[in-house]
């Protein structure tokens, strides 16, 4: 069964607290200070229902389900330290509270309690004059911690077939990021699905670069299954030559070094690049193309 990590972000508002200096950049990750802002007060929430008709706003949160553990990750660092409180409140029917959890460490696990039918997430101060925050998360608490990296190193798939390696980097949605199991019914090819956070601050290509030495798959193939991903499959080719890499066939600097090159399909003017799932049946017609070569 496919799980899913749902991600979100700072809501632009008109209603921030006196003092407050907000710096929204590019990433949607948000630089906050506010030195004059009383502790236990608020600075920014999510709720999970709203009323269209009456505010003409969507909920911001996952729908949940009663009696499931979940897990709540948040993203942000706050000077001094410490001084971050994370709410979530469960709200019944009428809109009373059930209960609510708080916490400062990075992550919370909860269960979504039997009789709740909304809840709502908060960034209280706790004595905080500066935040940046990044994003919040919300997935199943029986997915790997992992799951929260900007580089998630997914569970291999078909990991006892014979073959050479096929190392999928996948681009994350803004909204979420997926397991990939189900990419096992595409064949018996061994498969490594690595996913890349759109809001990533690390080194992509040295990373991977690290686990493929680490783990001697210094022979793998690299597929980009999206075009923005495509130089780092070509990078990855710089760094360790014996790798094989595929991309798309859109042309950027260095596309020549690519091994095999895919077609892709450009999205429709109404659609968004960012809400579609990789090819998967062009991708692995050429994985099976190549590892028949290989054969």
């Amino acid at each position: 069964m496919q799980q899913y990590v749902n991600q979100g972000y700072w809501e632009p508002t008109s209603e921030y607290p006196a003092g407050s200096q907000i710096t929204i950049n590019e990433d949607a990750s948000v630089e906050f200070h506010n030195a004059l802002m009383a502790p236990g007060k608020t600075i920014m929430a999510w709720q999970s229902v709203y009323s269209y008709q009456a505010t003409k706003l969507v909920p911001q949160l996952p729908i949940l389900r009663n009696n499931h553990r979940y897990r709540l990750r948040v993203t942000a660092q706050a000077k001094p330290v410490y001084s971050l409180i994370v709410r979530i409140t469960f709200l019944d029917a009428q809109e009373h509270e059930i209960s609510h959890l708080e916490f400062q460490q990075r992550s919370l696990e909860f269960v979504y309690p039997a009789s709740a039918v909304q809840y709502r997430v908060e960034l209280i101060n706790n004595g905080l004059t500066d935040l940046k925050f990044q994003r919040f998360e919300i997935c199943d608490a029986d997915l790997p911690v992992s799951v929260h990296e900007d580089i998630w190193i997914h569970t291999p798939l078909n990991k006892d077939k014979p073959g050479k390696l096929n190392l999928l980097l996948i681009a994350d949605s803004k909204r979420t990021r997926k397991t990939m199991g189900e990419l096992e019914a595409y064949g018996p090819y061994r498969l490594q699905p690595i996913s890349i956070a759109w809001q990533s601050t690390v080194n992509i290509v040295e990373t991977i670069k690290s686990w493929l030495i680490n783990n001697r798959e210094l022979n793998a193939n690299i597929i980009s299954t999206v075009p923005q991903l495509d130089q780092v499959a070509l990078s990855l080719k710089m760094e360790i030559p014996s790798v094989k890499t595929i991309i798309t066939d859109r042309v950027i600097p260095d596309s020549d070094l690519a091994d095999v090159v895919y077609p892709v399909v450009v999205p429709s003017f109404w659609s968004s690049s960012v809400l579609i799932n990789p090819d998967w049946p062009i991708i692995f017609s050429t994985i099976q193309k190549i590892n028949a070569k290989e054969e």
